[in-house]
């Protein structure tokens, strides 16, 4: 039986089947679990922004309480901290109301709620209808917080 090299195969080197068997044994790159990329815009005040892809994950905020809708994905609201925290938004500024269990938006970059203003959060365009820790997202969603009457 003729040998690899007597039928045209290039020989292999010992530093060539180490690359190519830990490029085979590599696992895909991935984000951890419960990390998705969105992106994310603020409107309705004084600053409007519009960020690229934002890298968040569930996590504890404002060093109180953790967010996390189901208790294992990213929301909206952490999306935003995240946002201002890579891009610099200006600042995020919330309270933790004891009735809904959840985070209150009172401001971002200095627009700040009031009696007559709030801010909502809507992913993919849909204003969310719980909390802001209380809605997952996905990796893809657009997030938009909007300062609204």
């Amino acid at each position: 039986m003729p040998s690899l090299l007597a039928r045209g195969a290039a020989p292999a080197t010992a530093a060539g089947l180490v690359l190519a068997l830990a490029l085979a044994a590599a696992s895909p790159a991935t984000a951890a679990p419960g990390d998705v990329r969105v992106r994310v815009g603020v409107t309705g005040g004084s600053y409007t922004a519009s960020v690229g892809l934002v890298r968040t994950a569930p996590r504890t905020l404002f060093g109180g309480f953790y967010c996390a809708a189901d208790g294992i994905s990213p929301t909206p609201l952490t999306a935003l901290v995240d946002a201002d925290e890579i891009y610099g938004l200006g600042g995020v500024q919330a309270r933790w109301d004891t009735a809904t269990q959840d985070y209150v938006v009172t401001e971002i970059h200095g627009d700040a709620a009031s009696g007559t203003k709030k801010w909502n959060a809507y992913v993919n365009e849909k204003k969310i209808t719980k909390g802001p820790c209380h809605t997952a997202i996905k990796g893809g969603d657009k997030v938009r917080w909007t300062l609204e009457a």
